[in-house]
């Protein structure tokens, strides 16, 4: 396998395990979980349109996280609760 496969193989696998795991992105990407699987270990090409697809999943869990983090990190300070403010200063 050609090294800048090898590289984008091991992305993907990164991407894969970021969104959750193989059967969850396999839901997400509309596959079953062998198709996927044989991607992962790279009996099955990766084609343009599955690394469009699992880029497209990537930006919108990442935009979950952020919304998620937003409203729970400490350092806005309408996240936290009266006793935390209270102890915030501590």
């Amino acid at each position: 396998m050609p090294q800048d496969s090898m590289v984008q193989l091991a992305l993907f696998t990164q991407a894969v395990e970021a969104l959750g795991g193989q059967r969850v992105t396999a839901r997400i990407l509309g596959l079953d979980e062998a198709a996927l699987r044989g991607r992962l270990s790279g009996a099955e090409d990766l084609d343009t349109d599955i690394l469009r697809d699992i880029a497209r999943a990537l930006i919108e869990h990442a935009d979950r996280c952020r919304k998620i983090e937003r409203k729970l990190s400490p350092a806005f300070s309408e996240n936290l609760t009266a006793i935390q403010r209270e102890g915030f200063g501590n």
